[in-house]
């Protein structure tokens, strides 16, 4: 029988096309901080302002069309270490005026960024989807072991708590033009979520 390669799912395409922009997003904050070190310092100003319009907002995307495309298991990890690298680098630029090692971290962090996510959109771009005679071939179920679960709970966790706080954020600040939100509120979800989803998948397993 002759095999030949299926054509990527719009998902995979959409997931694959998020990254690249997400990949582009993150050469132009590079840029940023470059020409205001090197031309404005007025740019800094830009590049504060241009990562709250990506940097979470295109990796939810991305999760999402994994989710639907069903793929999620693919790229799981590398989400996860998305978001934590996200996460760390808003940790150094707020703290690293006051900590200049923590700062010094701040375009290490950026450039592991764009490495891990190149590593996941690769991921999929070459993921192999051999058809035999026009069907997608199955590949083997593998069991979801229970690490795997909890990794998944704490990420899902920890993404609810991030949009939670920022909603949370924006609320306040347009009721009563005060921040306001739940310090840490992403890593109690996450510890929590860590718990609860096992328990809950292994009850459905029951």
């Amino acid at each position: 029988m002759k095999e030949k390669l299926k054509k990527r799912s719009l998902a995979e395409k959409i997931y694959i096309g998020l990254a690249g922009i997400f990949l582009g997003c993150l050469l132009v904050q590079f840029l940023l901080a470059g020409m205001s070190v090197f031309d404005d310092p007025a740019k800094w100003g830009i590049h504060k302002i241009f990562v709250h319009i990506f940097g979470y907002t295109i990796p939810v995307l991305m999760i999402i069309s994994s989710l639907i495309g069903k793929f999620f298991r693919v790229v799981y990890r590398d989400m996860a270490a998305v978001f934590l690298l996200i996460f760390l680098m808003y940790l150094t630029a707020n703290v690293g005026w006051k900590v200049g090692w923590l700062g010094a971290l701040h375009p290490v962090l950026g450039v592991l960024l764009i490495a891990t996510t190149s590593a996941g959109m690769v991921k999929i771009y070459k993921n192999p989807a051999l058809t035999v005679e026009g069907e997608r071939r199955k590949e083997p179920s593998k069991e979801f072991g229970l690490l795997n679960w909890i990794l998944l709970g704490a990420f899902g966790g920890f993404i609810v708590g991030i949009l939670l706080s920022n909603i949370v954020g924006i609320i306040s600040v347009v009721l009563f033009d005060v921040p306001m939100g739940i310090k840490f509120l992403p890593f109690y979800l996450a510890f929590l979520s860590s718990i609860i989803v096992p328990l809950w998948m292994g009850r459905r397993k029951d």
